[in-house]
């Protein structure tokens, strides 16, 4: 109706709406993604995580719904943009000045996240940010991140939990709430922290109400992974990271050379007490199980040096399809397992949409290989290892599949040298740190390059070896203990999230009778 109170507020608080919205949102798109990017490595500040996204929050709450659009897509692509720099080290090498449009277009299409999530809180809002909107925006961050992290083409890089593999109070959360309660948190906390500065009364008290929350929970987290007692570390386990540079890697020439250098390094584990050596990504570049010799070279070698051998390599049981692989030796010289990688990075490791795009310019130079079909355990120094390879390790749910097939330990084989020195190594290195506290396991990080890590079930690095560095890891490590998450996973906490964006719409649609009217005559 026209001239009703609920319209005279939301009018006089809509100075955003026209003219000066443009400014204000541009603004934003500038600032929240550089206070983001100053959160995560390389720089890692992660303290900027809690206030990055306050300014952009204020934004959406004063915007009509394609104005939240338009600018949470700029914003998105713009913060993707810059947590997503490693990727033109990544695909440089191979399709030169291609890799800035690459990364142009991988952060206009994960923007579009970004853009729903100010969408959502543009419809909770309608001109104000009130106590409602404390928690339903967070909770549409939540719902839109959840959404980009998953599926076939999900990219779980830069969701906002990994900011706590930094911030030791705040990671014994994830064994409750994995890495989406941490990322609900910092959310929250933005919202708050933009409530604080330009919300309602109602809103001020409900910021208030929410930070003491949080606060209560952490402290509850901590309190109860500290009275939690790990199984004693008994098993002696070492990484062999034999730095080998990814320009040459694959060169036939240089395999011998490969082999020599893991061979020796995996004799200097075994003088040094280790049970289990783990060879990172692909260390192998050829394909053992096809070829009798070289497999007999691989479990002679575990035998002579009486130690079991998890390795990286490459299977082709078929002639038209092979795995990204890791192979179990035992020291008796015998293959005891193999597990092939079951989720691969698209556009690297295959390519959607294949019979439509490989003819297209460059796309003949991506791989085709087939995606594994489950967890397989592979047994080791008498424990069940659970093997994530690459980008598996990337996502929680991959993690808590493992465990939940009966894993005790987790080993992370990686081959990072296709980011350089950017942050990608460091930004895939805090997802395993997370993978360690969500489900309780000891993490056993192999990376070809660095960074290589034993990680304890409450998030401790025990033991690391640096980028670009030559050597072998040592570590004690034991059986985990079963977390809330791995028992109940977080549907629970996005179930939560759905109705509070679901409350926050239904408020807003009675509270604002005149937005629709409104808009039609603006």
């Amino acid at each position: 109706m026209i001239g009703t109170a609920t319209e005279r507020r939301f009018n006089a608080t809509s100075a955003l709406e026209r003219p000066m919205f443009w400014p204000y949102a541009i603004a934003a798109a500038i600032v929240c993604p550089f206070l983001l990017g100053l959160a995560f490595p390389k720089t890692t500040l992660p303290w900027f995580a809690f206030v990055a996204l306050a300014p952009l929050f204020l934004v959406w709450s004063k915007a009509t719904w394609t104005q939240a659009l338009w600018s949470g897509w700029l914003t998105g692509t713009v913060m993707f943009a810059v947590l997503f720099q490693w990727m033109t080290t990544t695909i440089g090498d191979f399709v030169g000045g291609w890799s800035i449009l690459a990364l142009v277009l991988l952060a206009a299409m994960e923007g579009l996240s970004v853009a729903a999530a100010a969408v959502l809180a543009a419809l909770v809002c309608r001109g104000s940010f009130r106590a409602i909107a404390v928690v339903a925006i967070p909770a549409a961050w939540l719902l839109v991140e959840s959404i980009r992290t998953r599926g076939a083409l999900g990219v779980p890089f830069g969701a906002l939990g990994l900011v706590a593999a930094h911030l030791p109070w705040l990671l014994p959360v994830a064994a409750y709430a994995g890495v989406y309660g941490l990322s609900m948190i910092v959310a929250l906390v933005n919202a708050a922290v933009a409530a604080l500065f330009a919300g309602t009364r109602g809103a001020k008290i409900t910021a208030a109400a929410c930070i003491i929350m949080v606060a209560a929970l952490v402290a509850a987290g901590d309190l109860a992974q500290s009275r939690i007692a790990l199984p004693p570390p008994q098993v002696k386990v070492a990484i062999a990271q034999g730095n080998i540079s990814q320009r040459v890697k694959w060169s036939p020439q240089i395999f011998d050379r490969t082999l020599v250098t893991y061979a020796e390094l995996t004799r200097q584990a075994a003088h040094r007490g280790a049970r289990l050596v783990v060879w990172p990504e692909t260390a192998i570049t050829s394909t053992p199980l096809q070829n009798p010799l070289l497999l007999a070279t691989l479990t002679q070698l575990a035998s002579s040096s009486g130690v079991w051998i998890i390795a990286g390599t490459i299977d082709r049981p078929l002639p038209n399809g092979y795995y990204n692989a890791a192979i179990d030796l035992s020291p008796r010289g015998t293959l005891e397992g193999v597990y092939h990688k079951r989720w691969l990075v698209p556009f690297a490791e295959y390519l959607p949409l294949d019979a439509i795009l490989r003819p297209l310019p460059l796309m003949d130079n991506i791989s085709h290989f087939s995606s594994g079909s489950g967890p397989r355990l592979l047994p080791a120094a008498g424990l069940q290892w659970g093997t994530l390879i690459c980008y598996e390790s990337a996502f929680a749910s991959y993690a808590r599949q493992t465990v939940n097939s009966g894993a005790d330990a987790l080993i992370v084989a990686t081959d990072d040298a296709w980011f350089g020195q950017s942050g990608g190594p460091f930004q895939h290195a805090d997802a395993a740190v997370v993978d360690a506290v969500q489900t309780g396991r000891w993490v056993v990080r192999g990376a070809d390059t660095g960074i290589s890590q034993i990680i304890d079930p409450k998030g401790k690095i025990v033991a690391s070896l640096p980028l670009d560095s030559k050597g072998v890891l040592v570590g004690l490590i034991g059986r985990g203990t079963q977390t809330p998450y791995d028992r109940f996973g977080v549907f629970w906490l996005l179930l939560l999230c759905a109705l509070a964006l679901i409350a926050g719409l239904i408020r807003r649609t009675e509270e604002a009778p005149g937005w629709r009217s409104r808009r039609g005559r603006s």
